[in-house]
């Protein structure tokens, strides 16, 4: 909220950058944006959208006004009620002229995130005409959900010299709502603005937006696919002040003042965690941070001070998945770190990557930053260069670097690196210690654990309430599942410890689909969800099998709506009650992906109907809701799924999880008592679950009859 940001009295232009010191903190937190500007042309029209790419993201309102030029008669026809359509229709036609004439990256930016608005229906847009000159007031009111308002006002002209600190000396002042000591200075100008909009302000005139002017908006919004990017529009606005090159160049990671326009301070238990590094490990080790608990920031903070005491510092880090590189990008550049990104095409990254190492190998390179995926730390142009870095200033940081215990990264992650960090909310796996022993022996011992409880303590990650849903197999299913059961028994008898064999994992898969898919969590969803209204920010998670007939149940199992991969099927049940939704799979390019993550964001869709992509690194944080439908027995699958439910957002105060927990139908054939251990295993990510939410009781009360059948009171 307003309240939280910390903003000045005055910015200066030589001392502040306005764009990102002011507007684009003020407007994140916005759901109200009044602004009066000067004169009327594409560029004013463009530039008094700095910053709106931030604010598409809640459901705000915009209202616009722009000055124009004029004569006095034209002033006096409109006052009298003639002739407005006609002054307004000359107007929108000269601003299409210009509009046509312009070709700039940044005007293009910020020109189609005042169209989504205005596809949306939340800018309203008028023109204030002047007799004698022009309207050339300059003033703003945001406003946040509480009612807390800032007016600012000042000499920053819409225009990128006004905006970017490397140009005119501009300024602009800003008064708060919440201080009573400035209402002086702060209702005269929300006076102002209220009777300029109602047209009841003296030798002023009001049109509504011109009706060439609001079409070429509609026409260019209705085009998007996906709202305006904040980062995207920074980008284009440093790059054309020259920051990009300077910034990354000369002064090397810093730690940010603000985040967000929220002042930065690290938190306790982060800096606890990295003091466990440095003295528990010596600079290795592995830091167990619940989801959402801030390890990017962590690590951030680490590369910034050990830049400062290492010369030449490189750091690589290591990630399973690209919109996680991507998420990691966007995290350093607040540290002013830049680093290369080895992923997407190895044509993007070869070259520059081949040079840095040169540079480090000349010892001309202060600091350098890397950001690799996974499969491109196997390949062999990767490992030939970052072998030749030298391992005293070379910091490792594995981000879930569980997947570094596997055997395909034994030989691969770099041996002579002096300084290794783990990052990981579940870095031990459940069955595997030989995983486990090859990612102790390249990171070192866990050093450091912030459980969930602790987060939801501090207020780091939301409370919640959770409600388990018991859903049979059916016959064939549960038939299915002992089978296989049985089977994988008898296997693990034969192949003892150790690492399971292919064959062995395969059975373990297609157990796990049974569960996953259970063709009864279908109507049981539907029971759910029956009475309630689509609800935006909600998450589906699905399992990768298909919902098939039961051939012992009779005709009702034939029925098509029951049947098809479980995905498909719930998102056909959505659709059917109203829902907007979009898929998030793995069959989804990564750019359609992007664009899915920030409709769901902005509440454009309700849902998004995943299988397990969402379980490891992507920011859901506007996620209120979340029915999960596949869950393994894997403790990392549902402990990461958790933790990305509960990731504090702007108005969430408590998340809601639903979780469909699979038994075996009574009398079911099951001489090796399956059905006890079925429920056993279910019911750890139940207790799991239960143990730390707000209604705790509820779910005993549920689980209770069954709980009792098989004498697993105790359990919960």
């Amino acid at each position: 909220m307003l309240r939280e940001l910390v903003l000045k009295g005055v910015y200066k232009s030589d001392e502040d950058n306005i764009l990102e010191d002011f507007y684009m903190p003020a407007l994140t937190v916005a759901r109200s944006y009044d602004r009066a500007v000067g004169f009327f042309s594409a560029a004013t029209l463009s530039y008094a959208a700095q910053a709106i790419s931030t604010f598409v993201r809640h459901e705000g309102r915009m209202r616009l006004i722009l000055g124009a030029f004029a004569d006095t008669e034209d002033i006096e026809a409109v006052s009298k009620g003639l002739e407005a359509r006609e002054l307004s229709e000359r107007i929108g036609q000269e601003f299409l002229k210009e509009v046509g004439r312009v070709d700039d990256a940044l005007f293009r930016d910020r020109f189609e995130a005042l169209a989504w608005l205005v596809a949306k229906g939340r800018l309203d847009v008028k023109i204030a005409l002047r007799p004698k000159g022009m309207y050339h007031d300059k003033i703003g009111i945001i406003s946040d959900a509480n009612g807390d308002s800032v007016v600012f006002s000042g000499s920053a002209n819409e225009s990128l010299h006004a905006l970017l600190p490397t140009h005119n000396y501009e300024s602009i002042d800003v008064f708060p709502s919440w201080r009573p000591e400035l209402e002086t200075y702060h209702r005269p100008h929300r006076e102002s603005f209220e009777r300029l909009w109602a047209n009841r302000s003296r030798n002023t005139a009001v049109l509504d937006i011109p009706t060439a002017i609001r079409e070429r908006l509609l026409a260019v919004g209705e085009r998007l696919k996906a709202p305006p990017d904040p980062d995207r529009e920074l980008a284009i606005a440093r790059r054309i002040a020259g920051q990009e090159s300077s910034e990354g160049l000369g002064q090397g990671p810093r730690v940010p003042s603000t985040v967000g326009g929220v002042p930065f301070n690290i938190r306790d238990h982060q800096r606890k965690a990295l003091q466990a590094w440095q003295l528990t490990g010596d600079y290795k080790g592995i830091l167990d941070l619940a989801t959402g608990a801030g390890k990017t920031i962590t690590a951030a903070y680490a590369i910034t001070h050990m830049a400062k005491a290492i010369t030449g510092l490189t750091v690589i880090i290591a990630v399973p998945y690209q919109n996680l590189a991507d998420q990691w990008c966007d995290n350093l550049a607040q540290f002013n770190i830049r680093p290369l990104r080895c992923y997407v095409s190895k044509a993007a990254w070869l070259a520059e990557l081949q040079s840095l190492i040169l540079d480090i190998e000349l010892g001309v390179a202060p600091f350098t930053a890397i950001v690799v995926v996974n499969r491109t730390v196997k390949t062999p142009e990767f490992q030939q260069l970052i072998a030749r870095i030298p391992g005293r200033q070379l910091l490792w940081i594995g981000d879930e670097c569980h997947h570094h215990g596997s055997a395909a990264f034994k030989d691969v992650l770099p041996s002579q690196a002096k300084y290794r960090l783990g990052l990981s909310a579940t870095p031990q796996h459940y069955l595997d210690s030989d995983r486990n022993a090859r990612l102790e022996a390249y990171y070192g011992k866990v050093v450091f654990t912030y459980s969930l409880a602790q987060a939801i303590h501090d207020d780091v990650l939301s409370p919640y309430e959770y409600f388990p849903h018991l859903v049979e197999l059916t016959a064939t299913e549960a038939d299915e599942f002992v089978a296989l059961s049985i089977e994988i028994g008898r296997t693990m008898a034969r192949e003892g410890a150790g690492e399971p064999s292919l064959g062995l994992k395969a059975l373990m898969m297609k157990r796990s689909r049974v569960i996953a898919s259970a063709r009864n969590k279908i109507p049981a969803l539907r029971n759910v969800l029956r009475d309630q209204p689509a609800e935006a920010h909600t998450l589906f998670y699905c399992g990768d099998g298909q919902v098939d007939a039961d051939d012992d149940d009779g005709g009702d199992d034939a029925d098509p709506e029951f049947l098809g991969r479980q995905i498909e099927v719930v998102s056909q049940h959505l659709d059917e009650l109203g829902w907007t939704l979009s898929r998030f799979t793995s069959r989804e390019p990564r750019k359609e992906r992007d664009h899915i993550l920030a409709n769901f964001r902005i509440g454009l869709i309700d849902a998004m109907v995943a299988i397990k992509c969402l379980d490891e690194g992507i920011d859901v944080p506007a996620c209120r809701t979340a029915y999960i439908l596949a869950s393994s027995r894997d403790p990392r699958q549902f402990i990461q799924r958790r933790g990305r439910i509960l990731r504090r957002s702007p108005g969430k105060d408590v998340a809601t999880i639903h979780d469909f927990v699979v038994v075996l139908p009574e009398g079911a054939g099951d001489s090796e008592g399956y059905a006890r251990k079925l429920i056993a295993s279910e019911l750890r990510r139940v207790a799991e679950f239960a143990g730390l939410s707000r209604n705790r009781a509820h779910a005993y009360q549920t689980l209770r009859p069954v709980l009792v059948t098989y004498g697993l009171e105790h359990l919960l």
